[in-house]
């Protein structure tokens, strides 16, 4: 499986143009909020990356990556997900 020709736009979980310049625009705790609101997302975009490589993998040590990767992201996913809940009660 190739990525050549794939623009990071249609990677499970990249910010579009648009929204990094609406990142880059922004202050304060809409800042904040955008910025775990899009890390969440990328977040699981690599989840769904590292589940592939699950299914699709053979090599040990790329299964062991994988499973690790999808472990730390959902802790992450966790952790961000309290922290918007914290600025929006």
């Amino acid at each position: 499986m190739s990525t050549m020709g794939t623009s990071a736009a249609d990677m499970p979980g990249m910010a579009t143009p648009a929204q990094l310049e609406q990142l880059r625009n922004a202050e304060g705790s809409e800042a904040e909020s955008l910025y775990l609101k899009l890390m969440i997302r990328h977040h699981q975009g690599g989840i769904e990356m590292a589940q592939a490589a699950l299914h699709l993998g053979r090599r040990p040590q790329i299964l062991d990556l994988a499973q690790k990767t999808i472990d730390s992201q959902r802790s992450e996913i966790t952790q961000m997900r309290k922290l918007l809940e914290q600025r929006h009660p």
